[in-house]
């Protein structure tokens, strides 16, 4: 089971932090996105 992705795979305000494991798939993973300003 293939899904394209084209766009950014998380939710407005996250942003992709590599990948991790969950429920035995890999998955990206999203954070909370952050200004250090």
């Amino acid at each position: 089971m293939a899904t394209k992705q084209k766009k950014d795979p998380c939710w407005s305000g996250y942003k992709k932090e590599g990948t991790k494991k969950k429920n035995g798939k890999t998955v990206p993973n999203c954070v909370k996105a952050s200004k250090k300003d």
